[in-house]
């Protein structure tokens, strides 16, 4: 029986190796999509975010700029936080448009950021710790107030609402998502 099955693999092995005469081998695929060895193919280019693009530097709204027209965040690359054990993001239509942490710590106060007029905006958790961040904090900056309503429940991730108060004014964002981690 064992002999039996040794020859069996060997020859199932052996089927499964053997290719049809017509297969493209590596470098022949290589130089069809253009990393072979011929000429060089240039380097596709981009553009490179501003570093004062990617970081938050204020904590009050840009003066001109509409305090409820929340952007995409974007590149956050640089964006602090500061310390912190988790964190949530709020999306809408998979747009984020707040992120939020906060360390495990009551006595510490979440941050957050959002995305006003072209600039980062930080933010400042009303209350502290990170179970208020994923209760669904609410976060302040001069000019701006934002407060998430998530779904009941503890799912790391729940539908949403953000709303947005400046100027007397309120908006809402409905129907988003509370991802969190």
């Amino acid at each position: 029986m064992k002999r039996v099955l040794m020859v069996s693999a060997a020859v199932l092995l052996a089927a499964c190796s053997q290719g049809d005469g017509d297969a493209e081998s590596g470098d022949d695929f290589a130089a069809r999509v253009g990393a072979g060895q011929g000429e060089a193919t240039p380097a596709p280019t981009g553009t490179v975010a501003p570093p004062e693009s990617t970081m938050a530097r204020g904590s009050a709204v840009p003066e001109g700029a509409d305090p409820m027209g929340l952007e995409k965040l974007g590149n956050i690359a640089r964006v602090d936080l500061g310390p912190r054990d988790g964190g949530c993001t709020f999306s809408l239509n998979a747009q984020e448009l707040l992120l939020a942490g906060a360390p495990d710590d009551e006595t510490v106060k979440g941050k957050g950021v959002v995305r006003i007029g072209g600039e980062l905006i930080n933010l400042t958790a009303e209350n502290g710790g990170l179970g208020a961040i994923y209760a669904g904090p609410t976060m302040t900056a001069d000019g701006v107030t934002v407060k998430v309503v998530p779904a009941a429940g503890n799912d790391a991730m729940r539908t949403a609402d953000l709303y947005v108060a400046a100027d007397g004014k309120q908006r809402k964002f409905a129907g988003g998502q509370w991802a969190c981690g």
